[in-house]
């Protein structure tokens, strides 16, 4: 005997998708925030580093208190800058998928490992967003069985 779905049957997963959606893109406006912020953070620590590298003159106190102290932040401000990049392309990558409605795709890009990575390199929220929206999708697997 086969069923017929209607409208009504189908609607918790179009809700759930536009909240995946609505999260998806907040997701990403954060992550365009903290790229441009990663990027602002490590290109200032260089120019400090460059200020006192030419008014300075060389000594072991000079390499580790001042251009080591700001060039290790800078490295790090910079990979994070990358991380997020690669982040939100793969977030893009989701709402594209979350627009269309293609939940084998959502399904696919879904992965609490990008959540672990966004909590440390994108300054937590990304991360805890893409954690509530991998359950969002796993309770969208669960009921499309």
């Amino acid at each position: 005997m086969a069923t017929v779905q209607t409208p009504a049957d189908r609607l918790p997963s179009a809700a759930a998708l536009s909240s995946i959606r609505r999260r998806l893109q907040k997701n990403l406006f954060f992550l365009v925030l903290v790229i441009l912020g990663d990027t602002v953070a490590a290109l200032m620590l260089i120019g400090a580093t460059y200020a006192m590298a030419t008014q300075d003159h060389f000594t072991g106190s000079t390499l580790f208190f001042g251009y080591l102290a700001s060039g290790i932040p800078a490295a790090g401000f910079a990979a994070g800058a990358v991380l997020s990049v690669v982040v939100a392309m793969r977030t893009w990558k989701m709402l594209s998928a979350a627009n269309g409605g293609d939940l084998a795709a959502l399904s696919r890009l879904s992965s609490p490992g990008w959540a672990v990575v966004a909590i440390f390199a994108c300054w937590v929220f990304p991360g805890l967003t893409l954690q509530k929206v991998n359950a969002e999708i796993k309770g969208l697997r669960a009921d499309a069985r």
